[in-house]
């Protein structure tokens, strides 16, 4: 059975992934579940087939597929760390290149891999879904594996079947449900299978797409299952690519054609931005949230860009710009006053009431105290 992305789908193009027409050929599912009351793992549920889906099923999946990993998700791209004969890329990139019989058997294999790495956590029960198919305009092989957490509604009585069946028709049908946590392992390029344990990691791309990115806790709350379970890891690149978000951001507000009012504001929220908890960087949804006009918000998108900075989202480092974002605020007037705001200062600490081309009318917050 295969189902090609229908051509309203979301696309998205960074550095080569194109998430068009993606196609799941193949489709199975495991059952996963939380430590018991006494904290002692379980084993999953395993099933031996494919699970079989109607076409419009599998074509409102892979396009909730498409949309978690394209431009405006909270989709990442990770390192592959991990490489030996144990791990899940060496097991996934074999299930990529082998038959049907193979793939059931490495899903097996990755179940049994996801238990044990959710073992010492306090990960849900839930059902794994693996598939695998193929993505791109010039399509090249993928796997993607879904943890999909179930909350209620499933009783000990349900046959694996239906838990499976029922919670897909939720994923797929529900707007507002989301896919919990995605992996992906896309091949670059196709060739004779290797010998399994001896598939070599340049060839092969991956991705992450979790619904708590964006949290402050995301690195450990995810750790099991992209770091232990996947054996992966946020791109070593993070630091440089938070730098180009500021320094391409700033270029962009100093040269734009915004008000200077608009401009501090833009260049406060970049840095509130950079200072706050979020996991990420999204190029797109910090131009939704904070540039106002409608062509300048587009004229910023295309600046970054145009500068090779990803449409997708992108791992959040600060350390090559954290002296950067902890500078005072540093108002200057054309007879040489020169104001100071601290960096975590409320935005609202110091306004400017009254401008004219000789004088400025500035309200300042707090009390003054005299200094040398």
């Amino acid at each position: 059975m295969a189902v090609v992305a229908s051509s309203a789908a979301t696309t998205s193009t960074q550095a080569g992934l194109d998430t068009a027409n993606l196609q799941i050929d193949e489709i199975i599912s495991h059952r996963v579940f939380a430590r018991d009351a006494s904290k002692v793992a379980r084993d999953p549920v395993l099933t031996d087939k494919l699970m079989r889906i109607p076409r419009e099923g599998l074509d409102a999946l892979q396009q909730r597929l498409t949309t978690a990993l394209g431009s405006r998700s909270h989709g990442i791209e990770m390192s592959i760390e991990k490489t030996d004969a144990e791990s899940f890329f060496q097991v996934a990139a074999d299930a990529i290149n082998q038959g049907k019989d193979h793939f059931i058997e490495a899903t097996r294999t990755m179940a049994r891999k996801l238990a044990a790495a959710q073992a010492n956590t306090n990960g849900l029960s839930g059902v794994l879904i693996v598939l695998r198919g193929r993505i791109g305009r010039q399509p090249c092989r993928f796997l993607a594996v879904i943890k999909a957490e179930v909350h209620d509604g499933f009783g000990a009585g349900d046959t694996d079947d239906a838990v499976s069946m029922d919670y897909l028709k939720s994923l797929m049908l529900t707007p507002t449900q989301r896919l919990y946590k995605v992996g992906l392992l896309m091949e670059l390029k196709a060739g004779p299978a290797a010998k399994f344990g001896s598939y070599v990691s340049t060839g092969y791309r991956a991705f992450l797409f979790d619904h708590l990115i964006t949290a402050t806790e995301t690195r450990s709350a995810a750790a099991y299952f992209y770091a232990h379970f996947l054996g992966m890891d946020i791109q070593k690149s993070s630091k440089k690519l938070t730098q180009d978000f500021f320094e391409h951001s700033e270029t962009f507000i100093k040269t734009s054609s915004l008000s200077d009012d608009e401009k501090w504001e833009l260049r406060e929220a970049l840095r509130v931005d950079l200072r706050s908890g979020s996991a990420i960087i999204n190029a797109s949804e910090f131009a939704t949230n904070h540039i106002q006009d409608e062509t300048v918000r587009q004229s910023y998108c295309d600046y970054l860009d145009s500068r090779g900075f990803p449409k997708t989202a992108v791992a959040k480092d600060v350390a090559y710009v954290k002296s950067r974002l902890r500078r005072p605020r540093r108002w200057d007037f054309s007879n040489g006053v020169k104001l100071l705001i601290p960096a975590d200062a409320d935005p609202q600490v110091v306004k400017v009431t009254k401008q004219t081309e000789t004088e400025t009318t500035v309200v300042i917050g707090g009390s003054f105290t005299e200094t040398d």
